[in-house]
């Protein structure tokens, strides 16, 4: 988090930190580094990893590097981080690297953002969000060492604060479960989007962990007014309406009413795409092309990706397919027709989608397991290497 629009932030803007007298806190602070042209100290490297790790690992925040504070922590002067802006992308590659030789597990989403001061020189903002991956450490090469932001500054985590974020993590992920099997639930009770009948059908959620943070919700309007991101998996014609759970997409037969195909977006940013008519509404109890299936299903899971990145909704995000009333069906595809799958419910590997790693890598293991499920050996959708081959 800033306490700044990162996109027209001034000297002036700083000045009014120190004009209105605006402590340092939970969530702000003030760092009177100097750099000699733009290279980091060894000890200003470990204070600084050790501030953005207590950053992360608390609610996020704001420091300021170029700014005198006095002892009553109040702000006093701009300083300056001691060198210009043509010296700051060497500075910046300093610290990406300190903050990844440093910080476990990698911590991901800061922004850096440099200010030209009168001087010539620079100060630089850096903004640290509330980090889903904590609790983090700073390494020092032999031993990790936790830390925690609290109103008077830095603090070492004791045993209680550990807990309470493991206790959180373990919380979040129970969570993730549960919503994921009241929604398959809902889906079998023909309880979710209009009809979706009794036949063959897979569900794809996407469900970011930042959706169960309490109080967190995403712009529901953005999503109306350029609803592309959110077309379900097939079909080229849908309707799209408000509902209880948020705003969907949804494709029905015109004499019958009976679904085809939709996709929901919760209120708390979780996406659920529910895809039939490639499944039954092809041949009796027999998937459509299973080679191009994936390939329409991982497209729309991109598609997807790029609209929660547009709400602001932070990786990672938890991935799941699951196909439903699927014991006797087969699937057509390149290598001939499958095996029946014996099973009426088939869920997948689970797939996780982080800022370091790819769509690739995220959906491969789920897109394996499934076609294991029709008796195939692998995904043909990925080559030997594990890349998404060029989806037609």
């Amino acid at each position: 988090m800033s306490f700044f629009d990162l996109t027209k932030i001034s000297e002036k803007n700083l000045q009014d930190l120190i004009d209105n007298k605006v402590f340092e806190n939970k969530e702000l602070d003030y760092k009177d580094y100097t750099f000699s042209k733009g290279k980091m100290e060894e000890k200003d490297k470990t204070k600084l990893a050790q501030e953005i790790v207590a950053f992360a690992n608390a609610d996020g925040g704001t420091i300021v590097i170029g700014i005198q504070e006095d002892d009553n922590r109040l702000p006093t002067a701009i300083t300056g981080a001691g060198f210009t802006l043509k010296e700051y992308d060497n500075w910046l590659s300093s610290c990406r690297q300190l903050i990844l030789s440093r910080i476990r597990p990698h911590l991901h989403g800061i922004e850096y953002t440099p200010v030209e001061l009168s001087d010539e020189t620079i100060a630089i903002i850096i903004s640290i969000p509330k980090s889903f991956a904590r609790p983090h450490s700073f390494w020092d090469g032999n031993k990790d060492t936790f830390y925690i932001r609290y109103a008077n500054g830095k603090s070492y985590m004791d045993i209680d604060d550990l807990r309470k974020q493991f206790l959180n993590l373990s919380y979040v992920q129970s969570q993730i479960k549960q919503f994921r099997n009241d929604r398959i639930s809902q889906i079998l009770a023909n309880e979710s989007i209009g009809d979706v009948g009794a036949e063959a059908k897979i569900v794809i959620h996407i469900i970011p962990e930042w959706s169960f943070e309490l109080g967190n919700i995403v712009d529901l309007q953005k999503v109306e007014r350029n609803p592309h991101g959110l077309e379900p998996i097939s079909g080229n014609s849908w309707d799209d309406r408000y509902n209880a759970d948020g705003f969907c997409m949804v494709h029905s037969e015109y004499d019958s009413d009976l679904t085809h195909t939709y996709t929901q977006i919760f209120h708390n940013g979780t996406i659920e795409a529910v895809e039939i008519r490639l499944f039954s509404r092809y041949k009796e109890k027999q998937v459509y092309n299973w080679n191009q299936t994936q390939g329409a299903i991982i497209k729309a899971i991109g598609r997807y990706g790029k609209l929660l990145q547009t709400l602001g909704v932070p990786k990672p995000w938890h991935i799941y397919a699951t196909i439903l009333n699927a014991k006797g069906y087969n699937a057509e595809s390149g290598w001939g027709s499958s095996q029946k799958i014996t099973q009426n419910i088939v869920n997948s590997l689970d797939g996780i989608w982080k800022d370091d790693n790819s769509l690739d890598s995220a959906v491969k293991p789920i897109f394996d397991s499934l076609s294991n499920a029709f008796g195939f050996s692998h995904s043909s959708c990925f080559d030997e290497n594990g890349k998404l081959k060029k989806i037609e």
